[in-house]
């Protein structure tokens, strides 16, 4: 096991430099390090005080960008925060700020940004693979119907 308390404060800063982390990430990078846990519960304590570790904010962050960047829908955003090390009610919180129509929109982006790499193929493909696409990234069965309607008459 590893040492003083300075030295895991020094090791979780380090991390934090190069992007947040939910307490359970920290939890588990300091362990992984060899911080006896005593010294692991001090950091996190430390941090948290400090405001360094806030999963209420983090989780708001990742919201933004799994909708933005990563075009997930609401079970995907859940998987991506809850992976993150994000607790189950504070995920829950976070989505309610995500409405049908929030995710409607960012699921017609991703459609038409994909449409561009599948016009080639026959209609009944460009849909099967959008559809497995929305799926997978955790789009419920109505928003996905909703997107791929919306290809309808733009493709033959």
């Amino acid at each position: 096991m590893k040492g003083s308390p300075a030295e895991a404060k020094r090791y979780a800063l380090k991390l934090i430099h190069y992007r947040f982390r939910s307490e359970k990430e920290m939890m588990q990078r300091l362990k992984r390090k060899g911080f006896d846990n005593n010294l692991i519960h001090s950091t996190i304590e430390y941090l948290k005080n400090a405001g360094l570790i806030r999963d209420e904010i983090l989780a708001s962050e990742l919201l933004e960008t799994t909708i933005e960047n990563k075009h997930l829908g609401r079970r995907g955003i859940a998987l991506f925060l809850s992976h993150r090390g994000i607790k189950q009610d504070t995920i829950t919180k976070t989505l309610s700020g995500v409405s049908e129509d929030i995710e409607k929109d960012t699921a017609l982006r991703l459609v038409e940004k994909k449409l561009k790499t599948l016009k080639q193929y026959p209609q009944h493909v460009i849909k099967r693979r959008l559809w497995g696409m929305l799926q997978r990234r955790g789009f419920s069965t109505y928003i996905t119907n909703i997107a791929i309607k919306s290809i309808e008459g733009k493709e033959s």
